[in-house]
């Protein structure tokens, strides 16, 4: 079902999956949501997926089943939920979650707590709640974090267990799994009446030890919604449930509720694989959108792109300009089942971010005066994501006060020429004496015309056509610059970015980058002229590209969508830049010597060592490729097509290109 042929090699591989809810057949009863009558066949196809990437482990964290301790039926949709595990072909490591044993210690909690005979069951169908094991130099620690904070018998023998167990494993990676989280927004977070954390005293118990002992990796479930926090040393990951989202989180998005009140906000449903090397793990969201069925026949011959994380692609031309922020914070209403008011981060920017495995991020230097975005910047670079703010000149002074205050995370920093392309004399006078951080110009002029609108547009970045000129400009000031910004009207992207080509004597410019805005409703447009950018940036060793916006402009003066949508769920560009980063980053020593070109309309071309990538962006261009190929290809092997927007590839043989491509979407690359 995957293709993971892109992945480095790692030492092992485990999956978490969590909060399946089972639900018994319901028959022709109403329901409260609709959705529960998917939630069985949703976790089955998650289930089965996850069988299919053949792991090392799996750890269900949790929350097996829709029914709780007290209901009549809890232990038929207990053995229901188990026969569906071994059906599926997946043997897991289970945590206890509260659906399973009974809710924290909490007057105000939907279910009652849990008990010695509710525990007594559960030890016996899934095992210990509370153990470890030691795999390749990691040890993994496992928590009932349910019964702390209570005066069951088996609390205290837990807590001695995890101090002992802790400190005999000091000097190892020690990864732990949870099912409720310590904290969501930070670790204040209030705990009474608050159904997302563990409460207190035995939160801070934990994070001590967490603390004391290096703890690298944590994972908690509980919560439906992917956060990520850091803790120290420790990340922090809340996992998704394949089967449904809890409403009251969709107030963190600025939109219309998901279907069912925010309980169906089906592209955030999945779980995570996560491979171990021996000096990080890379966390990789698989989306399982809510299926209900495995893909028919039709396309059964597909499999799924696995694509990188930032570490893994460290020569990816791949940016984002954040015109939103990194980490948009809001405080949820009082709903059901919490009864208080919580505080939350929207954490889906930056997970997309790693995602789609970018490797560089523009943002206003004035977030890095804010405490929040400069903790999920730096959050951020931790990950391998280099920070570059940008900041309108205003005098050296102002300038090099921000520079030195932020030099020790910050990887460049872009000084934006205000009304003009002409550096000042002062700009000048700065770059030319010794700076502790490399130093990119871009020009913010204003006065561009649009058909349509009354009022002119500013452009921000340098036209192409300018570049000589500033080069010459910049030489006879005697000063260099590591990089300058142009600006790209997206329709031109391959030429434009073939005119840069020409320009082999900007002496005094050592790189040029480009910064694409995304003008278009057409999610089809933005795909295509994402697709060709990015295919383009290949020809330009060094040259980086930075998209905007990364979410929806949809209440402003110039209207676009994004690479997500306003609940942050992913366009389809998102999903074209995403598997093309990987296909064409991940081993830049395939496109060393590479050249372009443009075969017949609709179609540009990469080739670099007996390689060649087509990249296909018209209907009426498959019949062309599927006559070039075959005369091109002298190559026994398969030819991989790879449908960018479903983010899937398949094989087939040179003379099968045209029935290859006949149902897959655009854009398209082939590889031969």
């Amino acid at each position: 079902m995957f293709d993971t042929s892109f992945l480095p090699d790692a030492l092992f591989e485990f999956v978490v999956v969590t909060d399946t809810h089972y639900m018994l057949d319901p028959g022709e009863k109403p329901l409260e949501f609709e959705s529960r009558r998917k939630q069985s066949r949703r976790s089955g196809v998650a289930l089965r997926q996850i069988a299919s990437l053949d792991t090392d482990l799996v750890f269900h964290l949790g929350d097996l089943v829709q029914e709780y301790p007290e209901t009549e039926r809890f232990r038929l949709a207990v053995s229901e939920a188990m026969d569906q595990l071994e059906q599926c072909g997946v043997s897991v490591r289970h945590v206890a979650g509260n659906q399973d044993i009974g809710d924290k210690p909490d007057q105000t909690m939907p279910c009652l707590p849990v008990t010695p005979e509710s525990l007594d069951y559960y030890h016996r169908i899934c095992g210990p709640s509370w153990y470890s094991f030691d795999k390749e130099g990691v040890h993994f620690v496992i928590l009932n974090t349910q019964i702390l904070n209570t005066t069951l018998e088996q609390a205290g023998e837990q807590k001695s267990w995890l101090e002992n167990d802790l400190k005999g494993n000091r000097n190892s990676r020690i990864f732990l799994l949870l099912h409720l989280p310590p904290f969501l927004y930070g670790p204040e977070d209030p705990d009474i009446g608050n159904y997302d954390n563990i409460g207190q005293p035995d939160r801070s118990w934990l994070l001590g030890l967490i603390e004391e002992y290096k703890v690298e990796l944590m994972f908690a479930a509980h919560v439906h919604f992917s956060f990520y926090n850091r803790l120290g040393r420790v990340r922090f990951y809340n996992v998704p449930s394949p089967s449904f989202t809890r409403p009251g989180f969709s107030h963190l998005f600025a939109s219309d509720a998901p279907p069912e009140q925010g309980r169906d906000d089906t592209p955030k449903l999945g779980y995570f694989l996560c491979r171990v090397f021996g000096d990080r793990v890379d966390v990789h969201l698989v989306r399982t959108w809510g299926a209900m069925e495995l893909p028919g026949d039709q396309v059964s011959e597909s499999s799924r792109l696995v694509t990188r994380s930032p570490r893994g692609l460290s020569s990816s031309p791949l940016g984002l300009s954040l015109l939103h922020p990194i980490a948009p914070t809001v405080e949820i209403p009082v709903a059901y089942p919490s009864i208080i008011r919580q505080r939350v981060r929207n954490d889906y920017p930056l997970l997309s971010c790693l995602e789609l495995g970018i490797t560089r991020v523009r943002f206003p230097a004035s977030d890095l005066a804010d405490a929040i975005q400069r903790t999920r910047l730096c959050a951020l670079r931790d990950e391998g994501v280099k920070l570059i703010p940008f900041q309108l000149w205003s005098g050296a002074s102002t300038f090099r006060e921000q520079m030195n205050a932020h030099a020790e995370i910050i990887d460049e920093w872009e000084i934006q020429i205000p009304g003009s392309c002409q550096p000042p004399r002062d700009l000048a006078e700065t770059i030319s004496s010794k700076l502790c951080v490399p130093v990119s110009l871009s020009s913010v002029v204003p006065g561009e015309r649009e058909q349509g609108k009354q009022h002119p547009r500013t452009r921000i970045g340098f036209p192409v056509a300018y570049l000589e000129k500033l080069n010459q400009q910049l030489e006879s000031q005697q000063i260099s610059v590591d990089s300058v910004l142009c600006r790209l009207p997206g329709e031109e992207a391959w030429d434009q970015i073939s005119e840069v080509l020409k320009l082999n004597t900007l002496t005094n410019i050592s790189r040029v980058d480009i910064s694409l805005e995304l003008k278009s409703l057409d999610d089809r447009e933005i795909a295509l002229a994402s697709a060709e950018s990015l295919f383009a940036t290949a020809l330009a060793p060094g040259m980086k590209i930075y998209y905007q916006p990364l979410i929806d402009f949809d209440r402003t003066m110039d209207i676009t969508h994004g690479l997500l949508d306003a609940l942050c769920n992913p366009r389809p560009a998102f999903n074209v830049l995403r598997c093309l980063n990987t296909i064409l980053f991940s081993h830049p020593e395939r496109l060393n010597g590479v050249s372009g070109s443009r075969p017949a309309p609709g179609i540009a071309m990469l080739e670099a060592h007996e390689r060649s990538w087509y990249l296909i962006t018209s209907s009426e261009a498959i019949a062309s490729v599927s006559q070039i190929i075959p005369n091109r290809s002298s190559k026994v092997e398969p030819i991989r097509v790879f449908d960018l927007v479903a983010g899937t590839v398949r094989e087939c043989a040179p003379d099968e290109i045209g029935s290859a491509l006949i149902d897959t979407g655009l854009p398209t690359l082939i590889e031969a």
